[in-house]
């Protein structure tokens, strides 16, 4: 008995992430049908997990009758590491580069192969930006994740196109992103090791930004090592 119940709840729980892994940054609203097909559960296996993860506070459902995630989610993620002890030590440099650029910066950890940003301050003239925040996309798919890549010597062909301006500037630069007609430049943050632990991503207006963009990006990441450092250190 005790092992049928070990087994019934790992599927359980399997089921219940399968519903929450089928949202993303495109799919932050989605429908009963649409969980079902996403995840591949039956309707009715998928309407009893949703209304209980809908209790617990992981989804919400809107007066569009679509379910979202919920905050207890976002409470929880804003626990995490990368949301605690490295926002709160980089936030005073990511929020002087805002102040000097009036672009939209931020800042972006590796999570296995995907690049997950975890703050984003946009820039108050700019009314068509969105809040990046959670999302999450392949390495080798933005400028912060392509600087993560570049910094650990990683191949791939995206990595090997960037390495040129990444060794003669210390930065990548990915054009269209986050939309057409900007370009961001990105740049790791180096811990003590040497190791890269983020990288801070700065939406620029053309190249010819590129030069004053990369000088503010080096006073930010070098601010964030001190501020990690500062903290290392007091633990110790």
């Amino acid at each position: 008995m005790a092992d049928n119940l070990k087994t019934v709840g790992v599927s359980v729980t399997s089921r219940a992430l399968a519903i929450l892994g089928a949202f993303d940054a495109v799919h932050s609203g989605l429908s009963l049908s649409e969980l079902s097909r996403r995840t591949g559960l039956p309707l009715a296996t998928a309407h009893r997990l949703i209304r209980e993860l809908q209790s617990w506070g992981a989804l919400s459902r809107g007066l569009d009758g679509r379910y979202r995630i919920g905050l207890r989610i976002w409470e929880l993620g804003a626990l995490t590491p990368s949301r605690t002890g490295l926002r709160e030590a980089a936030l005073p440099s990511l929020l002087s580069l805002l102040e000097a650029s009036r672009e939209e910066v931020r800042l972006v950890v590796a999570d296995g192969g995907d690049a997950v940003c975890v703050e984003h301050l946009g820039a108050r003239d700019d009314r068509r930006g969105t809040d990046l925040r959670g999302l999450r996309r392949p390495l080798h798919e933005s400028a912060c994740g392509l600087a993560l890549l570049a910094h650990r010597g990683a191949g791939g062909t995206a990595v090997q196109r960037c390495l040129p301006l990444y060794r003669k500037y210390g930065c990548v630069v990915r054009p269209g992103e986050p939309r057409a007609g900007r370009k961001t430049v990105a740049m790791p943050v180096v811990g003590d090791d040497l190791t890269a632990v983020a990288a801070v991503g700065l939406t620029l207006p053309d190249e010819a930004a590129l030069g004053h963009g990369r000088e503010l990006l080096i006073a930010a990441t070098a601010g964030i090592q001190r501020a990690l450092s500062r903290r290392r250190a007091v633990a110790a």
